[in-house]
C-alpha cells in the first residue's frame, strides 16, 4: 500500500503579520496555503496511491468560511474521482468544526472520530480519534481501537506527542506508548516542523505544515509517500519526502557598514537578494542588515526598489544590527539598567495593561499583533532599536 500523509494545511489562516508588513507577500501566502492543498491531490494522483492522509487542523479555525468549505470539497473530490480515498481528522484548531453541517462529505472521503473510529481501505485499517475541543490535555492513546491482528494497520493523531519544545501540550502522548501500541505506521499532525520516528518495525511520521507561513516554520514545506506491506525492506514501512511548498522563507545577511554612498547600498543589497532567488519557488525574504549609519525606512525602500526588478522575491522585514564596536561605559550601563528594568515583574505587568489598551483601540487584524505571548518579541525588538540608536549617536 502507498500513502500521501500530510497535516495542518490550516486553510484559512490570517496571514495578519506578513500582510501587514506588506500586502502582496499576505496575499501570496494566502495563495500558496491552498496551492498546498491542491498539491497534494497532484501528488495523490501523480503517484496513485490508496489514500491521501491529513492528520487535523485543515482549517484554521472552527468556522471558515463557505469558501474555504467548497475549495477543501472540491479538490477531495478531484481525488476520490481519480480513485484516491481521503482520511482525516480533526485537530486542535478546527475541533468543533461540523464537516457535515451542509451534507455527507461523499464517498471515499473518510473522517474519523469517536463514534467512527477506523475504515478499511485495500485491506488497510486506518484508525483515528478528532478533537472534540480546542485544548486536550491528556493522551488519546487509549482510547484508540486495538490492532487487528494480520492486517495493515495506521494511526492518525494530532498531538504535540512527548510535549515538544514550544509547543502547548495538546494531546500528550509518550512517543514510546505510541509505537508499542501494534500500529504499523502513525500519520500525526500538531508539530509543524517535520520528522519521523521508527522502532521495532514502527514507522511514526510528523510530515510537518506543507505550506510554512511565517520564518517560523521555514523548516516545513513537504508532505510524506509512504509504501508499507510484506514487499518492503523487512516489512518496515518506507519514506519519501516531497517538496509542497509553492512558497519559502529566507534570511539574508548583509553588512553595510563600509557603504558611503546610496549607489553603494543599492548594488549591495541587489547583488545579496538575487542570492535568495530559489528556481521555480516563490521566496519571502528577510533582510538582516549590519549597519552604523543607515536608517530602516530607507534601506527598506532600497531593498523594495531592488525587488521590483526581481520576479518571485518579497521583502517580509528589515531587521538592523550594530556592528562591533569598542566598549561605551555610559551606553552599556544603560542597557543593563533596561535590561533590569525589563525583567522587573511590575515592569512587566504595566506592559501587559497597556498592551491591553492598545489591543481594544486598534482594528482586530492589527491588535493580533499585540498579543500577550508577543510581549517578548516586542521588548526584545525595542532593547536592539535603542543599542542601535545609541551606537549610531555615538559614532556620528
Amino acid at each position: 500500500m502507498r500513502l500521501i500523509v500530510s497535516a495542518d494545511i490550516h486553510l484559512g489562516s490570517p496571514i495578519r503579520s506578513a500582510a501587514l508588513r506588506n500586502g502582496a507577500l499576505g496575499q501570496r501566502l494566502q495563495q500558496a496555503s491552498r496551492a498546498a492543498l491542491s498539491a497534494l491531490v497532484d501528488l495523490a494522483i501523480a503517484e496513485g496511491v490508496a489514500a491521501l492522509v491529513l492528520a487535523g487542523d485543515i482549517f484554521d479555525k472552527d468556522e471558515p468560511d463557505l469558501r474555504a468549505r467548497a475549495f477543501l470539497i472540491t479538490q477531495l473530490t478531484r481525488a476520490t474521482e481519480a480513485g484516491v480515498d481521503c482520511v482525516l481528522i480533526r485537530g486542535n484548531h478546527d475541533a468543533l468544526l461540523d464537516h457535515r453541517a451542509y451534507g455527507e462529505l461523499g464517498p471515499g472521503i473518510h473522517l474519523l472520530h469517536r463514534d467512527a473510529p477506523t475504515v478499511e481501505i485495500d485491506g488497510a485499517l486506518f484508525h483515528g480519534l478528532s478533537f472534540d475541543s480546542t485544548h486536550v490535555s491528556r493522551s488519546f492513546l487509549p482510547d484508540y481501537p486495538a490492532p487487528v491482528p494480520g492486517r495493515l494497520n495506521i494511526g492518525l493523531m494530532h498531538t504535540s506527542l512527548d510535549g515538544a519544545a514550544g509547543h502547548d501540550p495538546y494531546a500528550p502522548c509518550a512517543e514510546a506508548d505510541l509505537m508499542a501500541h501494534g500500529y504499523d505506521l502513525w500519520c500525526l499532525g500538531h508539530i509543524h516542523a517535520p520528522f519521523e520516528r521508527r522502532r521495532a518495525g514502527v514507522l511514526a511520521l510528523m510530515p510537518g505544515i506543507p505550506q510554512p507561513r511565517h520564518f517560523g516554520e521555514r523548516f516545513g514545506g513537504s508532505a510524506c509517500l509512504v509504501r508499507l506491506g510484506s514487499d518492503t525492506a523487512e516489512g518496515t514501512p518506507e519514506v519519501e519526502w516531497r517538496p509542497i511548498a509553492s512558497l519559502g522563507f529566507a534570511e539574508v545577511a548583509v553588512d553595510l557598514s563600509a557603504c558611503d554612498s546610496q549607489q553603494e547600498l543599492l548594488q549591495s543589497l541587489r547583488a545579496s537578494l538575487r542570492q535568495a532567488h530559489v528556481a521555480g519557488r516563490d521566496t519571502a525574504v528577510r533582510l538582516e542588515i549590519t549597519t552604523a549609519r543607515h536608517g530602516r525606512d530607507l534601506l527598506t525602500e532600497l531593498a523594495q526598489e531592488v525587488l521590483e526588478d526581481l520576479t518571485g522575491l518579497y521583502l517580509d522585514k528589515v531587521k538592523l544590527h550594530r556592528p562591533a564596536r569598542a566598549p561605551d561605559a555610559a551606553n552599556d550601563e544603560l542597557m543593563s539598567l533596561m535590561q533590569a528594568e525589563i525583567a522587573a515583574p511590575g515592569f512587566r505587568q504595566a506592559a501587559l495593561e497597556q498592551l491591553e489598551e492598545l489591543r481594544d483601540a486598534l482594528p482586530p487584524a492589527i491588535a493580533a499583533e499585540l498579543a500577550p505571548e508577543a510581549l517578548d518579541a516586542l521588548l526584545k525588538e525595542a532593547l536592539e532599536e535603542v543599542s542601535l540608536a545609541l551606537h549610531t549617536e555615538a559614532s556620528t
